[in-house]
């Protein structure tokens, strides 16, 4: 049985990509019972478009990959603390589990605080899903080393 520390290493090998073509190193991967169903990472700068991050690719890949709209049965595993936009599309797809590594409090140098954070958001989806936080979070926090405050952020 595969385990999360696992399962976080490949979205760490997603954001280490993420970083090496100059984006912020950010990895997401959804998994199911059987296996990973789709892995990615942050696109902004080479997509230009704000609607490219991780979570939101590895989200809607496993949607095609499984046919579905509903990933019921499904975690994914992000390096990153989901924002409140990524946190939305989780949850309308309804996913079970959300691991993350670092959530923005860990990297305040880069992150400006936000009032609303991933856990509100599950408090008000509707079916509970479950939130763990802090998996290989040192490992992570070292893709941060050396990046300045990012804006708008």
């Amino acid at each position: 049985m595969i385990t999360d520390q696992e399962y976080m290493r490949i979205a760490i090998e997603e954001a280490i990509e993420a970083q090496r073509h100059g984006e912020l190193p950010i990895g997401a991967v959804v998994v199911s019972p059987r296996g990973v169903v789709s892995r990615n990472r942050c696109r902004e700068a080479a997509e230009r478009t704000v609607l490219a991050h991780a979570e939101l690719h590895a989200v809607n890949d496993a949607c095609r990959a499984l046919g579905t709209n509903i990933l019921d049965d499904c975690t994914i595993f992000c390096t990153n603390e989901p924002c409140l936009m990524c946190a939305a599309a989780i949850f309308q797809a309804r996913l079970r589990r959300v691991v993350y590594g670092v959530s923005r409090d860990d990297l305040p140098r880069i992150f400006r605080p936000r009032n609303l954070r991933i856990e509100h958001l599950a408090a008000d989806s509707g079916y509970g899903p479950i939130i763990e936080k802090g998996i290989l979070a040192a490992e992570i926090l070292r893709l941060f080393d050396g990046i300045a405050r990012v804006a708008g952020r």
